[in-house]
């Protein structure tokens, strides 16, 4: 329920983005079918005449109507006020949240300079005051919001929502979601999606039925195969009814992954690599989630990251596209993926050793094993 709600949010949120690009589209006759190919590989506002401050608004508009539908949606459903999405605690650790913020841009910025001394002809110097000062209002007052509500949904709702499922229905509900992901893929390549008469209105509302047939397919193969489960009634004891932290925190590392399947990124750089680091981000925010016993550290370096890519170093392809200060002319994803991994060890090494989290074998324990205070193990969520 809460999932479908935050979904129908997310749409009404793309439609003042929609409708601007349809406008434009019709108002100039220039913009044809290979534009619209050509926006969804490199989604640059200016092809429809639209500032790229404004597009890069229109763009966060989606995620301001999927956060908002999320918290009106969430207390009614589960009985819970929307913070414990957070932390278990009375309060929201705000100087985990700016400490991770500024830690996290800090490491990637010294990185970036090391990559700029490696190749500096790779790197192009731009700034015009009017439009980098909207630019940053912009990157500090809203894009949060987009980082946030990844967070909230997937670190917060969706690994709460698995700690206390048992192993079969989660490894049900992954390979479910994976084959409707296929699906999606191979029908969109058809080109039922992309027909040349139909307007940009009619492809994103083909788009939204073909994700909504599919997830309805998606849940019915799950409740098939639990249904196949069940009947073989497995002893408490089998490994398929254990209840893990590691398989929430593969299951929401994964989701995460797919969910950014449809950004430009994937096919400029190929599906292999910027799957594995999509996956890879998901798990190690997933990792100082589980470790911290909260959110904060999480929302703080999802939005760091989110922020230098729009404010400071930006590049062509981009699933964001703003005037940054800087652009790079290639991207090479494997040494990108390299010093991500670089940066998210040194990271958890230091955040462990600061805030005295103990073993990573904390990971691997068994739900009902852990202390009762620990936040994958108190007010699950039932999805």
């Amino acid at each position: 329920m809460v999932t479908i709600v935050v979904g129908i949010g997310y749409m009404i949120g793309q439609l003042p983005l929609a409708m601007a690009i349809t406008r434009s589209a019709s108002d100039n006759p220039d913009i044809t079918k290979s534009t619209l190919e050509e926006f969804s590989t490199n989604p640059d506002f200016t092809m429809f005449g639209i500032n790229s401050n404004m597009g890069f608004a229109l763009l966060l508009l989606m995620f301001v109507g999927a956060l908002t539908a999320f918290y009106f949606i969430f207390k009614p459903v589960h009985d819970r006020e929307f913070k414990t999405l957070v932390n278990p605690y009375s309060k929201i650790r705000w100087n985990r949240i700016f400490q991770a913020f500024f830690l996290w841009l800090f490491m990637s910025m010294i990185l970036e300079v090391v990559a700029y001394f490696l190749y500096p002809d790779n790197y192009t110097f731009h700034f015009q005051w009017n439009t980098f000062i909207p630019l940053l209002i912009i990157s500090i007052l809203i894009l949060p919001i987009q980082t946030s509500t990844e967070e909230l949904f997937f670190r917060g709702y969706i690994m709460q929502g698995t700690g206390l499922t048992p192993l079969y229905k989660l490894l049900s509900i992954i390979g479910s979601i994976i084959i409707a992901m296929v699906l999606y893929s191979s029908i969109s390549k058809l080109g039922f999606t992309n027909v040349l008469d139909d307007s940009v209105l009619l492809i994103i509302i083909k788009k939204t039925g073909l994700l909504a047939a599919l997830i309805l397919i998606s849940l019915g193969l799950n409740y098939f195969i639990i249904t196949i489960v069940e009947g073989l009634k497995l002893p408490q004891d089998h490994f398929l009814m254990k209840r893990t932290k590691w398989m929430p925190l593969l299951i929401s590392s994964v989701l995460f992954g797919l969910i950014h399947a449809m950004n430009p990124e994937i096919e400029k750089f190929g599906f292999g690599i910027m799957q594995t680091y999509y996956i890879s981000a998901g798990l190690v925010l997933g990792i100082m989630t589980i470790m911290d016993d909260g959110l904060e550290l999480a929302l703080g370096v999802h939005a760091a990251t989110n922020f230098s890519g729009a404010v400071f170093v930006g590049y062509s392809g981009a699933a964001i596209q703003t005037e940054s200060l800087f652009k790079t002319n290639d991207v090479n994803p494997v040494l990108l993926l390299f010093f991500f991994i670089i940066i998210s060890i040194c990271f958890l090494l230091y955040m462990k050793h600061k805030y005295q989290w103990g073993s990573f074998s904390k990971l691997f324990s068994s739900i009902k094993d852990i202390e009762s205070d620990d936040f994958m193990s108190e007010d699950i969520i039932t999805l």
